[in-house]
């Protein structure tokens, strides 16, 4: 599969305005962590248990406020009701942070299909939350999973060519941090597939220089000191 034809097929399916959201909607799923502080400040991570399990995650962010919207073993099927049951008038994030697509590669579903679901999170975005800037992180390598990484590669390839058609919508690198030497260092947990606390510091420090890139320089210097 080309990557650029891949990049070119999911941002067709974006910009053709199709999605309607009402298709995911659901009563009975919400995102995890949909109480607590909001603002100007606040920061959705959304995605699967690499989110969920990111138990450090408002301490490695603050004094930003940020939400674990994870949701363990989630593949885009769980993860797109949820997001498409946000109340229209909830108060918007600085940004989503989103790592999802994992589980459903690992589960071996093909690339093309992962696209368009995100594609379908982004349309969500739009529909919910208007321009709230979304940062999609790279699929991050794993021991567990070394046996998809080149599939992996060409999703990160891929996602990179897209994004800067999108508006609001940026890569975060967490990929390329995680290799030493082209090899793994040891930043997982022993079931060689989520982060451990050091590995978790990796992600946070590269949300944080994301987030100082792309945000509005007065919203940085209120939110992160």
């Amino acid at each position: 599969m080309g990557k650029r034809l891949l990049a070119l097929s999911i941002f067709c399916v974006i910009v053709g305005g199709w999605f309607a959201f009402t298709h995911y909607r659901d009563a009975s799923q919400t995102l995890p962590d949909g109480q607590g502080r909001e603002g100007p400040c606040a920061l959705w991570f959304v995605g699967s248990s690499s989110i969920k399990r990111w138990t450090s995650l408002e301490k490695d962010m603050a004094p930003w406020i940020a939400h674990n919207r994870g949701i363990n073993s989630a593949t885009f099927n769980e993860i797109l009701p949820r997001f498409a049951n946000i109340e229209p008038d909830t108060p918007r994030p600085a940004a989503i942070i989103l790592y999802a697509g994992e589980n459903d590669l690992a589960g071996g579903r093909q690339l093309r299909p992962i696209f368009h679901d995100m594609a379908r999170f982004l349309e969500l975005r739009t529909q919910l939350l208007g321009d709230v800037p979304v940062i999609i992180l790279s699929m991050k390598p794993s021991p567990g999973r070394w046996a998809i990484y080149p599939q992996q590669q060409i999703y990160n390839d891929a996602t990179q060519r897209l994004i800067p058609h999108m508006q609001n919508i940026h890569y975060a690198d967490i990929t390329t941090p995680l290799l030493k030497a082209g090899k793994l260092g040891d930043n997982y947990q022993p079931d060689k597939v989520h982060m451990n606390p050091a590995g978790y510091r990796v992600w946070a420090d590269v949300v944080r220089a994301k987030l100082n890139d792309v945000l509005p320089e007065k919203t940085v210097k209120a939110c992160a000191g």
